[in-house]
């Protein structure tokens, strides 16, 4: 098994939560998502340059750059749901703390189509 990769990735994987964020539900999955954009001027790869873990708020952001332009790419992971805590909790065991306050957030039940941004 790959190493950051959750085995138990479900049909929500990259839907929208209920407040916009982009549902992950494990480390590789986010940066897989970000490696099938494309800058929407060139066309060309984008490339992440920086990781902002907010774990705090139960969200993770990578930013990424277009190889061909330069310009920056914002997306924002929930990292709150079940299916990302519950992973982390199994790959942790007793090291584990939730690392947020509140309910883990849910795939928007009104949109279930999986969201996939515009890729040039």
């Amino acid at each position: 098994m790959e190493a950051g990769r959750n085995p138990n990735r479900t049909a929500d994987l990259f839907a929208l939560t209920t407040d916009g964020y982009i549902m992950a539900e494990d480390i590789v999955c986010q940066y897989e998502y970000v490696a099938a954009q494309r800058c929407p001027e060139t066309g060309a790869p984008l490339r992440v340059v920086a990781q902002i873990n907010r774990a705090y708020q139960g969200l993770n952001e990578l930013v990424a750059v277009s190889e061909a332009t330069g310009r920056a790419y914002s997306f924002i992971f929930d990292i709150s749901n079940d299916v990302y805590q519950t992973w982390w909790q199994q790959t942790l065991g007793d090291l584990y703390v939730r690392p947020f306050d509140g309910p883990p957030r849910v795939a928007n039940r009104r949109r279930r189509h999986v969201h996939h941004p515009p890729s040039g």
